[in-house]
C-alpha cells in the first residue's frame, strides 16, 4: 500500500512523505501549491503554482545520491455543495456513483497525469504553473449548519526514489513508490446580480449549475522559455477512494488583498488563450421554487410599522428614512437607521437611533433588545419530515440590550463581519440578515397613580419586529469597507430629566 498523508497550510498547501527504507529513511519529497488570490469571482482566473522539491539528505559527497523520479503529476480544481443528510430529505446514491451521499461535484476540472517522468536531482526543485478560467456562474463559498458550497485544488504525485551512482541507475535502485497529495481551499464571492436573490420582477435564477462544469487548464514549467500547453486528458467525475471527511476543511479564507500583487508582474507577460466551458449531464436537474423572505413584523403583542421618509433644505441634512413602530395606536417609538439604504458590504457599520416617545397614559417602553442576526432557510421541498416544523436555522452576530425606561433617545452600532456570508439563495437554501428588535412594555391600561417609577411595574408585555437587509461582498476593485452617505448620530443616551 501507499504511504500516504495530508496537509495544509494557510494561504499554501504542503505535504511531505518519508519512505521507510533503510537509508533513506529519511527521505521527504515535498509538494507545495500556491494560488495567486485568495478570493476569486466567477468568470475570473485562477493561476496555481506547483512546487516539488527534493530536499538534500546527507554527505553532499556522497556517490550514492537519492533522485525523486516524478512518475506522475496530477492535478484537479473542484467544486463541490454538500447536504447534511440530518436536515435535507436525500436519496440514496445509485451504484457506482463515486461521490459520497447529498454531494453534487459542479465543477470538476483535472487530469491524473498531467506531466510525468521526470527526475528531481537531490537538493533541487522543479515548478509549474497552472491556469485555468471559473465558470461565470457558480455559488459563493459557504459553511453552513447544514450546507456547504466549498472550493478548492489539489495536486497528486507519485514518486519512486531512485538511487543514483556516479549518474547512472538500475531497475535495482528504484525504491517505494510514494504518493504525496498537496490541498489548498480557496473563496469564490458572487457579485450582487449573481447572488440568486428574488428580483423586482420576482424572478430569480439558479446559480448552482446542475450538470458538472468542466473547464479547460492550461499549464508550463517556470524556467521563462516553456510555452502554454493545454491540458487536454481529463478525469471524469470524483477520484475514487475520495474521502468526505476531507471536504470539512472550510474554503473560507481570510482575505488578502496584498496577495493579488504577487503574479501581476508575471501574468501581465502571459498571452491569454480562449477558454471553454463544457458541461457533462451527471446529474438530474433542480426544480425551480419559491421561497418567502423575512417577515415584516413578528410579534406577541402587534405592532404596526409605516417607514417614513425625511427631506429638508436644510444645509447638511441627509435625505433618510425612519420607522415609527406603533402600539394601541401610540407611536411607541421611531427607528432611524444610521445609513438610508437596506444594502450592506462586509465590514460595514450598521446602527441607528431610537427615539422612544414616553405619552402619558400609554404604554411605555421599558427594555429593548436589538441583534443582527444572519438565517439559514431550507426550501420546504427538499428539507428532512423530521424538520419540517423548523427549517430555520439563525445565529446571532450582535446583540445590543439596554433599559431605556427613563430614556428620551438611544443609539446601537453593529459591524458586519469582514468575511459574510453575503446574502445568497439556491435551489436548496436561502441565506438571509436581518435587525430583530424585541420591545418589553408596560401592560396596557395601567393605573400608573400606583407606582413611583415604570420599572417597578410587575408585568411585562413583549413585541417583536424584523426589518430585513441585504449583504454583499464589495465590488471587484475596491476595498472592503465602502464609503457611503450616513446621517450622522451620537452613541450617547438622552435621558428624561424630570
Amino acid at each position: 500500500m501507499l504511504p500516504y498523508r495530508f496537509s495544509f497550510f494557510g494561504d499554501g498547501g504542503y505535504s511531505k512523505v518519508g519512505t521507510e527504507d533503510g537509508d533513506i529513511s529519511q527521505l521527504n519529497p515535498k509538494l507545495k501549491l500556491q494560488t495567486d488570490r485568495d478570493v476569486y469571482r466567477p468568470g475570473d482566473s485562477i493561476y496555481v503554482t506547483i512546487e516539488i522539491c527534493n530536499p538534500l539528505i546527507g554527505d553532499k559527497t556522497s556517490s550514492t545520491v537519492p533522485s525523486l523520479w516524478v512518475e506522475r503529476l496530477g492535478f484537479e480544481i473542484k467544486g463541490i455543495e454538500k447536504l447534511d443528510t440530518q436536515w435535507f430529505a436525500i436519496q440514496k446514491p445509485l451504484t457506482g456513483m463515486k461521490h459520497g451521499r447529498g454531494e453534487h461535484v459542479f465543477l470538476d476540472s483535472s487530469t491524473p497525469s498531467m506531466v510525468s517522468n521526470q527526475i528531481v536531482n537531490s537538493g533541487s526543485s522543479k515548478n509549474y504553473v497552472v491556469r485555468a478560467m471559473l465558470p461565470s456562474v457558480i455559488p459563493p463559498s459557504y459553511k453552513g449548519t447544514t450546507i456547504r458550497y466549498l472550493y478548492y485544488i489539489k495536486s497528486t504525485m507519485s514518486v519512486p526514489w531512485l538511487l543514483m551512482e556516479n549518474g547512472h541507475s538500475s531497475k535495482e535502485s528504484v525504491k517505494d513508490l510514494t504518493k504525496v497529495e498537496a490541498r489548498v481551499p480557496f473563496q469564490v464571492w458572487v457579485t450582487e446580480k449573481g447572488n440568486g436573490l428574488v428580483m423586482e420582477d420576482g424572478q430569480s435564477d439558479d446559480i448552482v449549475p446542475s450538470t458538472t462544469i468542466q473547464t479547460d487548464m492550461y499549464w508550463k514549467e517556470i524556467d521563462g522559455d516553456s510555452e502554454w500547453a493545454r491540458v487536454s486528458d481529463t478525469n471524469d467525475g470524483v477520484e475514487e477512494g475520495y474521502e468526505s471527511s476531507r471536504d470539512e476543511i472550510s474554503s473560507v479564507s481570510s482575505y488578502n488583498p496584498l496577495k493579488e500583487n504577487l503574479f501581476k508582474s508575471f501574468r501581465s507577460s502571459l498571452s491569454f488563450e480562449s477558454t471553454t466551458a463544457r458541461s457533462s449531464n451527471r446529474d438530474g436537474p433542480y426544480h425551480d421554487i419559491d421561497y418567502s423572505s423575512l417577515p415584516s413584523n413578528v410579534g406577541l403583542h402587534r405592532l404596526s410599522v409605516a417607514e417614513v421618509m425625511h427631506d429638508s433644505n436644510t444645509e447638511g441634512f441627509i435625505r433618510g428614512r425612519s420607522y415609527n413602530i406603533r402600539m394601541d395606536e401610540h407611536v411607541l417609538l421611531r427607528f432611524s437607521p444610521k445609513n438610508s439604504e437596506s444594502t450592506y458590504y462586509f465590514s460595514d457599520m450598521i446602527g441607528g437611533t431610537l427615539t422612544f416617545f414616553h405619552e402619558e397614559g400609554a404604554r411605555r417602553c421599558l427594555e429593548v433588545s436589538v441583534t443582527l442576526e444572519t438565517s439559514e432557510t431550507i426550501n420546504r421541498r427538499f428539507v428532512h419530515p423530521s424538520r419540517r416544523n423548523s427549517p430555520t436555522i439563525t445565529k446571532v452576530q450582535s446583540d445590543h440590550h439596554e433599559v431605556v425606561a427613563d430614556l428620551v433617545q438611544t443609539s446601537f452600532l453593529f459591524s458586519i463581519p469582514m468575511d459574510g456570508p453575503m446574502s445568497f439563495s439556491t435551489p436548496h437554501i436561502s441565506v438571509e440578515w436581518a435587525l430583530r428588535f424585541e420591545f418589553f412594555t408596560t401592560p396596557k391600561n395601567l393605573d400608573w397613580t400606583r407606582y413611583e417609577h415604570p420599572l417597578l411595574v410587575e408585568g411585562r408585555d413583549k413585541s417583536e419586529w424584523v426589518l430585513p437587509i441585504t449583504v454583499h461582498a464589495p465590488p471587484s476593485g475596491t476595498s472592503s469597507t465602502l464609503t457611503r452617505t450616513e446621517k450622522p448620530f451620537s452613541l450617547e443616551p438622552l435621558w428624561v430629566h424630570s
